[in-house]
């Protein structure tokens, strides 16, 4: 009976262990997202730049009739003028990882100049390099009406 209780108590640390990890995981990889939004709102270039792996894709994907428009472009700070803010709705983030890959689904909204742009769906997909995780790349949907404001 003894021998069974230790067994028990042993897979139930494990077990606690091993869900404790993968929570700290997500949570570095949400940081890497939430300072990718920080970065961008506060213009700083030389952070934004440096959360992404060399040549880091970004793919925006809009309606326009029965079309549907793709544009990609490298990821890299944003020279513009106005004051840009971005938000995960946060009760909807989904994130996945798989040893040294990540991917981090959530709806967005954003603000140019604190008006309500447009919203969407984005997914950072990230990787592990040298015990950092950085963003490879970004896709996301644009969508001017549907929005939670």
């Amino acid at each position: 009976m003894a021998q069974t209780y230790r067994v028990f108590i042993f897979l139930t640390l494990l077990f606690i262990s091993t869900n404790s990890v993968a929570q700290d995981s997500k949570q570095e990889v949400l940081n890497v997202v939430n300072e990718f939004f920080h970065t961008m709102e506060k213009k700083d270039s030389v952070a934004f730049n440096n959360l992404f792996l060399q040549n880091a894709y970004a793919y925006s994907v809009r309606q326009q009739g029965d079309s549907t428009l793709v544009r990609n472009s490298i990821l890299k700070a944003n020279s513009s003028k106005n004051t840009l803010k971005e938000r995960l709705r946060e009760e909807e983030i989904i994130i996945h990882i798989n040893k040294n890959v990540a991917a981090v689904w959530a709806p967005y909204d954003f603000w140019i100049n604190n008006k309500h742009s447009h919203c969407g769906y984005e997914v950072f997909t990230l990787v592990k390099k040298d015990g950092y995780w950085k963003i490879a790349s970004l896709t996301y949907s644009v969508n001017k009406e549907g929005c939670k404001k």
